[in-house]
């Protein structure tokens, strides 16, 4: 609340829709459509503004030039609850015309950029809603503990009110969905997303090159029930996505699997009177169609997100995607994408790959450990394992369990993708494909933290002073070596496992049961310090004196927990 950021300022400008809704011939050129083309675009307005900041002897701009100005020239600032509220409004306001996923319309897709062709598809995103979801709540959550007022951009604040009194008009339309939703977008849909996809692009240009510098303070109550208001609308649209569903080869749409993207044919228009620059003329939308996509595995990963902490939910999720066309049977893992025979090339370049291959229905090692992740976070444990190692503990989604002969390269290395069973090769199945060693190593990192700490190894109790505690989640064959030779024990005769905490410090689990450690606090500590020194804790925590000295990573050498 009490610190203020500033704004970054952006030398890209998003259209407004009646600058880049084109009426064009569709890929065949049989008859004409609406694309959603160039939008956005260089702005020289905002670049000659960042000019003033440019120093004539060295050729640099500043720093400054990057932050968003009032026309004063004083950098915008706002605080940090402030400005994810203001994330949060302007996603909101993005939905598309079914109040389902976050619309494309900046020219780019989501995390998938194969889907590149989805925003001329007037497409957008059911995971960049869920993360939306999540956010919303997040600020909510904040609002209510702290029961203090927010102060916005005035800007923000106008079109903020738009949209809740278009909400108003929704409501008093009488609109329900109906049992069967339609492909054709209600009327009272329509209405309400032309009515504040008109509000955020007039925040837009009210904000282009600078803020006016007012604000508004919107009280805490206000605020939280908005934000009610909102979390309740975009659940409704969570539901009519996995009610629309995907479609593809074998898929009907009825996996109750979330969809990632939805595409909106425009299906009645009028000429606005203006073209681009090939002449094509700009149009008005007067209706929409919603079209489907088979499943992408960021669909549900990004789903589940939203109810990691409903076990039942979790599991049923997870059995229903492990039966569904997104697991590849004959490698233990999942397809970035199912089938995408028949599909439009319109939705972007993975349609030039052969099935299999990069994009196109392949391992991307990246998206699978984030899909793996959610199921350790989720506290599916058993799951979460038998994905890592496979049925015979080489054959699993996990690196290193995996046979090398058949991934082709180090285990110790990731790989962008792996061709699937989908490629046509069977001699490459499995074989692992460009080295990359970032979005997957940091999914494993995260992945790794979750097993052998928990998730939160530093936390303050309840007169907020600092402690720790160890919470893994470990499965008893860590512990146990099952042909027998590497089993560790200590002294006592109980099963081992170390590693390194902070880079230096040893860490040592005792498992007197030799059971799996699943969420399972320690029954006491042994911290050894570098100069021979001990200390001896009795409880599931290490209290704040001693969690301080482990935090400074200087003078603690060992630590042993007791299960």
């Amino acid at each position: 609340y009490d610190e203020k950021l500033r704004y970054f300022f952006s030398t890209a400008t998003i259209k407004p829709r009646k600058e880049k809704y084109v009426l064009t011939l569709t890929f065949d050129g049989t008859s004409k459509h609406v694309l959603q083309l160039d939008s956005t675009y260089w702005d020289t307005e905002k670049q000659k503004s960042q000019e003033e900041f440019r120093d004539p002897q060295t050729g640099r701009t500043s720093l400054d030039a990057n932050w968003q100005r009032t026309q004063e020239g004083i950098a915008f600032k706002s605080s940090p609850l402030a400005k994810l509220f203001l994330l949060g409004s302007l996603k909101f306001a993005m939905r598309d015309a079914y109040g389902m996923g976050v619309e494309y319309e900046g020219g780019r897709p989501g995390w998938n950029d194969a889907m590149n062709g989805l925003p001329g598809m007037v497409g957008s995103g059911m995971p960049e809603t869920y993360e939306m979801y999540l956010l919303l709540k997040y600020v909510k959550e904040v609002v209510d503990k702290f029961e203090r007022s927010i102060v916005v951009p005035a800007e923000l604040a106008k079109m903020v009110k738009t949209v809740n009194e278009a909400l108003d008009e929704l409501d008093a339309s009488g609109y329900v969905d109906s049992e069967e939703l339609p492909r054709d977008v209600p009327e009272e849909l329509f209405a309400y997303w032309d009515k504040v996809a008109t509000a955020r692009e007039t925040y837009r240009a009210e904000t282009q090159y600078y803020f006016s510098g007012d604000t508004t303070e919107i009280s805490a109550k206000e605020v939280s029930s908005m934000i009610d208001r909102w979390l309740e609308e975009t659940e409704l649209g969570m539901k009519r996505a996995v009610f629309i569903g995907s479609i593809g080869k074998d898929d009907d749409g009825k996996s109750g699997i979330p969809p990632s993207y939805f595409s909106f044919e425009v299906t009645s228009w009028e000429l606005n009177g203006n073209s681009n620059k090939d002449g094509l003329p700009f149009v008005d939308a007067l209706s929409m169609r919603v079209g489907s996509f088979p499943l992408f595995l960021e669909g549900p990963t990004r789903y589940m997100k939203t109810i990691q902490e409903d076990h039942g939910l979790m599991k049923d999720m997870y059995e229903k995607v492990l039966d569904s066309g997104l697991r590849d049977e004959e490698l233990n893992m999942y397809f970035l994408s199912a089938n995408l025979e028949g599909q439009s090339y319109d939705m972007g370049r993975m349609m030039a790959f052969s099935p299999g291959w990069l994009e196109n229905q392949s391992i991307w090692t990246h998206m699978s450990y984030k899909y793996y992740l959610q199921l350790i976070r989720g506290k599916l444990y058993d799951q979460f394992y038998s994905e890592m190692r496979g049925p015979d503990g080489k054959n699993g989604g996990i690196l290193p369990f995996m046979d090398p002969v058949v991934y082709g390269r180090s285990l110790m290395e990731c790989s962008s993708f792996m061709a699937s069973s989908a490629f046509p090769d069977p001699k490459e199945h499995g074989r692992g494909f460009l080295a990359r060693l970032s979005g997957s190593t940091a999914e494993f990192m995260s992945m790794w933290k979750l097993m052998f700490l928990g998730p939160d190894l530093f936390f303050l109790n309840d007169d907020k002073e600092l402690e720790m505690h160890l919470v893994p989640a470990l499965p008893s064959w860590l512990f146990i070596d099952e042909e027998g030779e590497e089993t560790q024990y200590d002294d006592d005769g109980n099963v081992i496992v170390s590693f390194k905490l902070f880079g230096s410090i040893d860490v040592t689990y005792h498992n007197s049961k030799g059971g799996n450690l699943y969420g399972i606090s320690p029954n006491g500590y042994l911290v050894t310090m570098k100069d021979g020194s001990t200390v001896h804790i009795k409880d599931s925590t290490i209290p704040t004196k001693t969690a301080k000295i482990i935090r400074r990573n200087v003078a603690v050498d060992s630590i042993d927990a007791f299960f």
